[in-house]
């Protein structure tokens, strides 16, 4: 298996985890926050996906890009499950050499690193704001959570 499917096998433990968290999210929550300097659960969900797929264009070295644009009206579900495909995409397009490849990121992190590194860097990311979207479904009503990692 290569350095790129087993990146995705773990990827997708967590995202599938993500995934379903973002179903719960009602519409007429979208602009739910649990603090008052927190992001709205929409502005969250967007930044989640966005980063996944911004840290797998640059390793591919592609320009980074959005799928959707900020006003648009597509539920999050829908984007998860867009954001989801399309980063799965990149990050199998990339060979083992590729992962071993350094990738120019001095700007966004001070220093160039490989980019399997970068993508990993990627997924703790995720896996950080995740934990945060636990706590907005929750204070949402919903007792029902998942584990927050499906088994490989």
């Amino acid at each position: 298996m290569s350095r790129s499917e087993q990146f995705i096998n773990y990827f997708l433990s967590h995202r599938e985890v993500l995934n379903e968290l973002i179903e719960k999210i009602e519409h007429e929550h979208y602009t739910y926050k649990p603090t008052p300097t927190s992001m709205e659960a929409q502005k969250l969900v967007n930044h989640i996906l966005e980063s996944m797929y911004m840290f797998a264009n640059i390793a591919n070295k592609q320009q980074p890009g959005k799928l959707y644009e900020e006003e648009d009206s597509t539920p999050l579900p829908e984007r998860a499950k867009n954001y989801t495909d399309k980063t799965v995409e990149l990050i199998h397009a990339l060979s083992d050499e590729d992962m071993e490849e350094i990738v120019d990121v001095k700007k966004m992190l001070g220093r160039d690193i490989p980019a399997g590194s970068l993508l990993h860097l990627g997924l703790d990311h995720e896996i950080h704001h995740k934990g945060q979207l636990f706590v907005y479904v929750r204070e949402m009503g919903h007792t029902e959570l998942p584990f927050y990692i499906r088994n490989e």
